[in-house]
Order: C-alpha cells, then structure tokens, then sequence
C-alpha cells in the first residue's frame, strides 16, 4: 500500500470535507429558519382568534 499523498490531494479532500460540513450546516439554519417562521405563524393565528 502507498500512502503518499500530494499537498493538493489533500487539499482537495479537506475542500470536499469542508463544502459537506457547510452544506450540512446550511441545511441545518435552513430548517432551523422554517420551524421558527411556523412558531411565529401559529402563534399570530392563535392571536387571531
């Protein structure tokens, strides 16, 4: 087995890595986002009534 790898292969991997974690952490606020617009909705529509 070689396991040598080049700076830019790693570098390459730690971007990958990197554009998953932000995606994931994105998708995350994202859903965060909605369940905070849907509180707030529900909560005016009790008002409302």
């Amino acid at each position: 087995m070689n396991y040598k790898i080049s700076f830019s292969e790693m570098d390459q991997l730690g971007r990958k890595v990197n554009l998953k974690k932000i995606n994931v952490s994105l998708a995350q606020m994202r859903l965060q986002a909605l369940n905070l617009k849907a509180k707030s909705i529900s909560e005016v529509k009790k008002r409302s009534i």
